[in-house]
């Protein structure tokens, strides 16, 4: 699986690839000046050595030597910023692409894919898991390049100089890989866990944010309190246990790697002492000795990083993997009126396959009609709306508005034609005027002002300080929830929609003002088709059809004059409110 996630990770690096190239070449370019410096240095101790033991010093090389040495670092200093600020720029593009790319799937994923999974885990996916690749890329991409040179560079010079000592170093390498390798697949394994243990804790904690007024109603402080404290510690457990895998790295590298400096020290000094070897060289052999093993410990000790970028872009692909809706056709049926005539002709579909919760619904609604949908909880009701906009598809059977089968119509283009009011009254943070303009770019004042005061909400707003520029804070906190709920209502009529929808849009609002409500809808709706959900049946009762439902199927359909006639369903759940 990691090798399939970093390919694909690569491949959005992949269309950065003249950056990628100059940034690697900087990376290259900027490592062997750096490897050069040991020699160079080595070079300078050796003329200085002989010129003491001689009384003779060669001030002109000693010069060039040390010219060489500033040279040297000087380049080898330039090049490392430029590829760290090339990587960092790099980073950054090719995360702003996978986020856009994330967003992109947001708006495209069935729904059902927020059914199965948290926000706090699809938060920390979009949040943690993307922040964690960054990281493994921007830190630790070039380091790998750059280890990589750095290794290859240093044998060639140490082949160069002694090959016997060479050896030594060469020897050292395999010896330390080996003694590190169970511990770094140990890390992986709990960096993969970590990553998944943090996902859901940032879930539950958002649940738990999100409930903490019936958290403290229900007096559950204890149990939320118990469930993230083990949360928590099974966290902190996996990630002590990812942190100590991956800290054993280098205490291992370490100790195999300072025998082989130990040897090479000892067979060093007696090539000097043999005459076989210059100090300097010697010197510098031993500097690459030491650099040689550096580069395998900055790789073995990036394990722990790269588990930790894999199980994130496993998450991060995982998503953007996920089943999306049906494509749009191309360029989609605009239906050739728009009455707001809808029409269910046999129409089956189940949640789940193999398990249908609708199996024969036909409803024909007259443009204009407002129709009511009523029935225990679970009956189907939201699904009917839900498969009415097109937000799950049918399993068998059509749904047409204005003669034409939704499948064939694009679904902006079918959307474009309902206003919905949510039983959860959704505002996000911003001005009220941006709320209620939200369908419409540039939404002329006066229309906006028109459903404000249709909804019977605009004396209401100028009461607030700024009036409609008064800001809404996130979730709409500082208005109440039947003010709330008229702001919604407001912005749907700003819409000007062919057809309405009203799910449960008055169920969290007093009387008072779902009286204001209704009579403010009354006006909106004449010669609009409109669906609407309701618990409490007296709101429609003037309803022209009212559809009753159970284990979606509709049972019953009619007025209200015609159902309680039948002496049916509708009449008994009727009769059980007015009887409480």
């Amino acid at each position: 699986m990691s090798s399939n996630v970093f390919k694909r990770m690569f491949a959005y690096l992949g269309r950065y690839k003249v950056r990628l190239v100059l940034v690697m070449a900087a990376a290259v370019l900027g490592t062997l000046f750096t490897v050069l410096i040991p020699a160079v240095t080595g070079g300078i101790t050796s003329e200085l050595y002989e010129g003491v033991a001689g009384g003779v010093f060669d001030w002109t090389a000693i010069l060039l030597l040390l010219a060489a040495l500033v040279g040297l670092y000087l380049v080898a200093q330039l090049f490392t910023v430029l590829q760290s600020f090339g990587m960092t720029k790099l980073t950054a593009r090719v995360m702003e692409r996978l986020r856009g790319d994330i967003d992109r799937k947001m708006h495209a994923l069935k729904l059902d894919y927020y059914d199965t999974h948290t926000h706090g885990e699809i938060l920390s996916t979009i949040t943690n898991d993307v922040d964690t690749l960054n990281s493994a890329l921007s830190q630790n991409l070039t380091q790998i390049v750059t280890q990589v040179v750095t290794a290859l560079g240093i044998l060639v010079m140490m082949c160069a100089t002694s090959p016997k000592l060479a050896a030594i170093a060469v020897a050292m390498v395999p010896l330390s890989l080996l003694s590190s390798m169970g511990v770094m697949k140990t890390g992986a394994k709990h960096y993969a866990r970590q990553q998944e243990l943090l996902g859901r804790l940032n879930g539950y904690i958002e649940e738990m944010y999100n409930g903490q007024e019936l958290v403290s109603v229900f007096n559950y402080t204890g149990q939320a309190n118990a469930a993230f404290d083990q949360l928590n510690e099974e966290l902190q457990r996996t990630a002590q246990s990812a942190e100590t895998a991956s800290g054993k790295v280098t205490p291992i590298t370490d100790l195999v790697n300072n025998l082989g400096y130990a040897l090479s020290a000892l067979l060093g000094c007696l090539s000097v002492l043999n005459g076989n070897m210059r100090v300097g060289d010697v010197q510098a052999m031993l500097q690459y000795t030491k650099q040689f093993s550096q580069p395998f410990t900055s790789i073995a000790g990036m394990a722990g990083s790269f588990g930790a970028a894999a199980a994130a872009a496993g998450r991060i692909f995982a998503l953007l993997d996920a089943p999306e809706e049906t494509p749009d056709p191309v360029p989609g049926t605009v239906p050739q009126t728009n009455t707001g005539a809808v029409e269910f002709r046999h129409v089956a579909f189940g949640y789940t396959p193999g398990r249908s919760l609708m199996r024969d619904v036909n409803i024909t609604v007259k443009p204009g009609q407002k129709v009511a949908i009523v029935g225990p909880t679970g009956a189907g009701k939201t699904t009917l709306i839900n498969l009415l906009m097109r937000f799950y598809d049918v399993d068998s059977g059509s749904i047409l508005v204005d003669g034409v089968d939704i499948r064939d119509m694009t679904r902006r283009g079918l959307r474009d034609r309902f206003g919905m009011v949510l039983q959860d009254a959704w505002l996000f943070e911003g001005s009220i005027r941006d709320n209620l303009s939200y369908a419409q770019d540039g939404m002329p004042e006066e229309k906006m002002l028109a459903a404000a005061r249709s909804a019977s909400v605009d004396s209401f707003i100028r009461t607030l300080p700024g009036g409609y520029d008064f800001v809404l804070t996130t979730g709409a906190d500082n208005v109440s929830q039947g003010q709330r709920q008229l702001l919604t209502i407001a912005r749907a009529m700003a819409s000007n929609p062919e057809i309405m929808i009203l799910d449960e849009a008055t169920s969290n609002v007093d009387t008072h003002t779902e009286q204001l409500i209704q009579n403010a809808l009354a006006k909106l709706m004449q010669g609009r088709t409109s669906f609407v959900i309701a618990h409490r049946l007296s709101t429609i009762r003037d309803a022209d059809v009212i559809l009753y439902m159970e284990h979606g199927d509709i049972l019953e359909q009619g007025t209200h004059q015609e159902l309680m006639a039948c002496h049916g369903r509708y009449e008994a759940l009727y009769m059980s409110q007015f009887a409480e």
